[in-house]
């Protein structure tokens, strides 16, 4: 059965109808299968070990491809998702790899669907192979998509989550990404800081400061606050404890949780709680695209974007009105 020409059914201003969040979902997952094959062989090239055509991989790939068109998954899919499921086995260019910063996004749409408990904390992913059991997507065999897919068609199907669950999570997403964009910009201001007169030689466009807030796909609006940053993160973590977005803050700051070394072989390891600031770069990095996916995932789902564009939504700085961080406190 192929599933196209739904998206007349849509409703403006809320949560989409769930068959729409199972057929983004669903998409998702055949691409990030198909991630899965390709990384694996770049890994093994850049541990520099032969890569020799694998013949058994080579029809993972094709039984992707064969999948995402007999399930008519090709007519809900972006331009992108289809290139990149068309290119050959071991094919992709080097900007194809960064779709696995899409795990986050399929996780908050399996949450919606009631095939995730829970949203995992902010400086933690889901579980990736847990994400792909709970669909039963097979893509040997494409008629696993439409068992996925068949129970959410009907428009009366309620979704898994109350009004209540929904808004603490949109709430926390909000948070999160602002606080990693935050330290984005802070990291980013004393970079350009020690280059600020050669920088003032160069047109703005091509300063060193705009190609790297591109890169770090900071909307335009938060820029400007680039030079309040270092006292509005105390605020913001102040804010975001009283209004109960985050549990607890660590040195005027978003608290997290990091595991401590030393464990005993088969006890559960401690924890520690840190500044957010404390942490190093890559995990400022790591912890930036988590909250970036699980944001375009609810935009996309609240319908905030028309489109799945990771560029626009990049660009949005709240789902709510306001960021739930800044939004007045209700008497």
């Amino acid at each position: 059965m192929a599933f196209r020409a739904t998206s007349i059914l849509r409703q403006k201003h809320q949560l989409r109808p769930a068959f729409e969040l199972a057929l983004r979902s669903s998409c998702l997952q055949l691409v990030l299968a198909r991630w899965g094959l390709e990384t694996a062989s770049l890994m093994e090239m850049r541990e520099n070990k032969p890569a020799p055509f694998d013949e058994r991989k080579s029809r993972a790939v094709e039984a992707i491809t064969t999948a995402v068109y007999e399930s008519g998954l090709d007519d809900h899919m972006t331009p992108k998702e289809i290139s990149m499921i068309e290119k050959p086995y071991q094919g992709w260019e080097y900007a194809d790899y960064a779709y696995g910063d899409h795990w986050e996004a399929f996780g908050v749409l399996q949450w919606l669907l009631g095939r995730q408990h829970s949203i995992p904390p902010y400086h933690s992913s889901f579980d990736r192979a847990r994400l792909f059991q709970s669909t039963g997507i097979l893509p040997i065999d494409p008629s696993t998509v439409e068992k996925f897919v068949s129970p959410y068609m009907s428009l009366q199907t309620h979704h898994s989550v109350d009004e209540g669950q929904l808004q603490r999570e949109v709430d926390a997403a909000e948070a999160w990404l602002w606080r990693a964009r935050a330290q984005a910009i802070l990291g980013l201001r004393d970079e350009i800081a020690l280059a600020k007169s050669q920088e003032e030689s160069q047109s703005q466009e091509d300063s060193p400061l705009e190609s790297a807030l591109r890169e770090k796909r900071i909307p335009h609006a938060l820029r400007k606050m680039a030079a309040d940053m270092p006292k509005n993160i105390p605020l913001a973590a102040k804010r975001a404890l009283a209004k109960g977005i985050i549990s607890q803050t660590e040195g005027d700051d978003f608290s997290i949780a990091v595991e401590m070394k030393g464990a005993a072989s088969g006890e559960p390891a401690k924890t520690m709680s840190v500044p957010y600031s404390n942490l190093d770069e890559n995990h400022h990095d790591a912890i930036r695209k988590i909250a970036e996916s699980r944001f375009l995932a609810f935009a996309w789902s609240l319908g905030k974007a028309k489109d799945w564009d990771v560029d626009q939504i990049n660009q949005m700085t709240s789902i709510n009105p306001i960021n739930a961080i800044w939004t007045p406190n209700e008497n």
